[in-house]
């Protein structure tokens, strides 16, 4: 991959840039992605490596309790100009309907694409700073998001700063729009005014982050490597969802191909929030010890914890709680069983097969 660079002026000038994919035999792994050309001087883009984050936790985790911020929390700091809220959704209309006083909008495209026939990939590092930066969010301020959904959409976002090196500044707010109407707090209506200037987003890409379809067959049967399925349970038995009734046609998985990664745990997304009606996340201790340990998370060879999905949407949830909770290396598999799917069947292998534990509720 040709990666961008920071260009040390006040003008941050970009250069071709991959897909967002990792090949490597081991956990210090390298991009390997498609070429994709930009010539908008929107952001910086560099490469950095992760650095330590300071919380308390165990032998397994070190939580990153400031990923969350509840709807109280956030009310008592909306007006200190130190935090932009973004509401992220598939379309405005939910936004103008209602949303977070002075949140500002970003469509989901900014955060997922179609690549080489393969929906909801991340789209190339300049092309998503170039989003955030019409966001215009100086560099001292926190960004707290919250989606149309239950959490997948805000999830999808911050896993996406969290690539490009912005996750220790931004925070999902638990709950979303629901947590926050239930306070019987202000909600504004219509499009927010953004600053009329210009701010470039910097993106400081993090490889180690993403991993692509050779890594994940290269990491089968390691045993330092947890592959967390966050799709229902039905699906990760070999059950495939019909299209949404809005779309006429979708990206389906074939009937032979259809199960799990061998070896993967199953820990659906939606059995980490209170309720479809209350989408707050369970409490910190209770998803550590009795979801995620059950989904291998903490077994004593694990070092990697993987999660994966249909199109990577459902893992970006996981991701982001794994992160949250404080796993030490958290990877996204983006292209997930959709891509996976397509590849030789006899290098790339399903399972149908329940491991030990592998439906967490």
């Amino acid at each position: 991959m040709r990666r961008s660079l920071l260009l040390l002026a006040s003008i941050a000038v970009l250069a071709a840039c991959g897909r967002a994919s990792t090949q490597a035999a081991g956990p210090a792994a390298t991009p390997q992605a498609a070429q994709h050309q930009h010539d908008q001087p929107a952001a910086a883009v560099a490469a950095t490596e992760p650095t330590a984050q300071a919380d308390t936790g165990d032998a397994k985790v070190r939580h990153n309790r400031d990923f969350l911020i509840s709807a109280d929390s956030l009310s008592a700091q909306l007006a200190s100009g130190r935090i932009v809220v973004v509401h992220v959704g598939r379309s405005d209309s939910a936004y103008l309907a209602g949303h977070v006083p002075g949140a500002r909008f970003l469509p989901f495209s900014a955060v997922a694409t179609t690549v080489n026939g393969v929906p909801n990939e991340f789209p190339p590092v300049e092309a998503m700073a170039i989003f955030f930066s019409r966001l215009v969010i100086r560099p001292d301020q926190h960004i707290v998001l919250y989606g149309d959904d239950p959490g997948i959409l805000a999830s999808r976002a911050w896993v996406a700063l969290d690539l490009m090196g912005q996750g220790e500044r931004a925070a999902l707010l638990d709950g979303g729009l629901v947590a926050w109407r239930a306070g019987n707090r202000q909600v504004e209506s219509g499009p927010v005014a953004v600053p009329s200037i210009y701010i470039p987003f910097e993106a400081h890409w993090q490889p180690q982050r993403i991993v692509d379809a050779a890594w994940v067959r290269a990491h089968l049967g390691d045993t330092t490597v947890a592959f967390v399925d966050a799709r229902p349970a039905d699906q990760f038995a070999g059950a495939e969802p019909p299209c949404p009734p809005s779309q006429a046609s979708c990206a389906q998985i074939p009937e032979a191909r259809r199960g799990h990664l061998p070896g993967a745990r199953n820990l659906y997304w939606m059995d980490q929030l209170v309720s479809r009606e209350n989408p707050v996340l369970k409490p910190m201790h209770e998803l550590h010890h009795a979801l995620w340990e059950a989904a291998g998370a903490n077994a004593d060879p694990v070092t990697t914890v993987v999660t994966y999905c249909r199109s990577g949407m459902q893992a970006s949830q996981a991701y982001f709680v794994a992160r949250w909770l404080g796993y030490r290396d958290v990877r996204l598999y983006d292209g997930s069983l959709i891509e996976w799917s397509g590849l030789p069947a006899d290098q790339y292998p399903v399972s149908r097969e329940a491991a030990a534990g592998a439906h967490v509720h």
